[in-house]
């Protein structure tokens, strides 16, 4: 990578992967969050499976090691998945992917992400903040 803020990452679910290059933004999206991603398919879509797809989100927090979760989830969100990596300079970021139905759920709007010193929460909602 050119610097310390450029970035690439892939998700693979399912029948579908992406595969992204970005650069983290100068100020972060809020607090203790470093780069926001609303979500990519699942899978390739038909007509016969749109009640089956999943979107899902990549979110990068600064730091690690500690547990992000749902304190109160909106039906049908899946689980959050995490993984921090340290890098030679001793920085961490905890990488954080959640998915939910591409179509007909609704979102409660209490509903949240935070970490377990809840220091870092952010809405579960899949639009980018």
């Amino acid at each position: 990578m050119p610097d310390g803020r450029t970035f690439c990452y892939g998700m693979v679910r399912e029948g579908y992967s992406s595969f992204r290059c970005g650069r983290l933004p100068e100020g972060a999206p809020t607090p203790g969050l470093l780069f926001t991603h609303r979500g990519d398919s699942d899978r390739v879509t038909s007509e016969d499976d749109l009640d089956e797809v999943r979107n899902v989100s990549f979110v990068i927090a600064e730091g690690g090691p500690q547990r992000f979760d749902h304190v109160k989830r909106s039906k049908g969100m899946g689980v959050v998945h995490q993984a921090v990596a340290r890098f030679p300079s001793g920085r961490m970021v905890t990488f954080l992917t959640f998915d939910y139905p591409e179509h007909g759920w609704e979102l409660d709007p209490e509903a949240e992400i935070c970490r377990s010193d809840r220091a870092v929460c952010f809405p579960s909602e899949p639009v980018p903040y």
